[in-house]
C-alpha cells in the first residue's frame, strides 16, 4: 500500500468496491493492494462493513492484514471503536494482530474490547495484547493498568472468558516485573 493522497486509479476502484457483484468487488480489491494508500482505507472498512458475504468478508480482512503503514494502526483503532462497524469487529481486531503493526498506543481500547465482548472478538483482542507486549516496548505502567483492568474483571466474565482472562493475566506477568 503506498503513502499518500487519494488517487484517481484507487478512487475509481473504491468505487468498483460497493458493485452487487462479488467478482468486480473482488477484481477492485485486489488491484488496490497495488494503488491503494492508507488514505483509501476508511472507505474500504466502510465498504467492508456493509458487506454480508462471507467470502468477500474475508477477502476484505486479509485486504488489511496486509496493509503496512504505520498510520494505519489509528485507523484501524477509529473503526473499531465506531458502533457502526460493530458486525466486522471481529474481523478488525484480526486484522490488527495479523499485520504485525505496533497497536501500543490503542492497548486499552483492545483491553475494554476483551472485558466487554464476547469470546471470539475477546480472543483477537488477547492477540493483540499478546503480540504487542511481546513484540513492542510497552511501558510496566501500562502493561499494570491492563493487568488491573483485566483482573477486576474475571468475577464477572462467563466460564469460557474466565479461563481466557487468566490466561491474558499469565502472558502480561512477565512484563510488570522486567526491567
Amino acid at each position: 500500500m503506498a503513502a499518500g493522497k487519494l488517487s484517481t486509479p484507487s478512487a475509481e476502484l473504491v468505487k468498483q468496491l460497493e458493485s452487487p457483484e462479488a467478482a468486480i468487488v473482488l477484481k477492485a480489491l485486489h488491484a488496490l493492494e497495488k494503488v491503494a494508500n492508507v488514505n483509501d482505507l476508511p472507505s474500504i472498512i466502510k465498504v467492508m462493513s456493509g458487506l454480508t458475504e462471507p467470502g468477500l468478508i474475508k477477502e476484505f480482512t486479509l485486504f488489511l492484514s496486509n496493509v503496512h503503514s504505520k498510520d494505519a494502526p489509528a485507523i484501524m483503532a477509529q473503526f473499531l471503536a465506531d458502533p457502526t462497524c460493530s458486525k466486522i469487529r471481529i474481523e478488525l481486531a484480526r486484522a490488527c494482530w495479523e499485520s504485525q503493526l505496533d497497536y501500543s498506543p490503542h492497548l486499552m481500547l483492545f483491553t475494554r474490547m476483551f472485558i466487554a465482548d464476547d469470546f471470539n472478538l475477546a480472543l483477537e483482542a488477547f492477540s493483540v495484547i499478546e503480540n504487542t507486549c511481546l513484540e513492542r516496548p510497552v511501558s510496566k505502567q501500562v502493561v499494570k493498568e491492563i493487568s488491573t483492568l483485566i483482573k477486576n474483571s474475571l468475577p464477572d466474565q462467563p466460564d469460557a472468558k474466565q479461563r481466557l482472562t487468566l490466561e491474558l493475566i499469565q502472558v502480561l506477568e512477565p512484563f510488570m516485573t522486567e526491567g
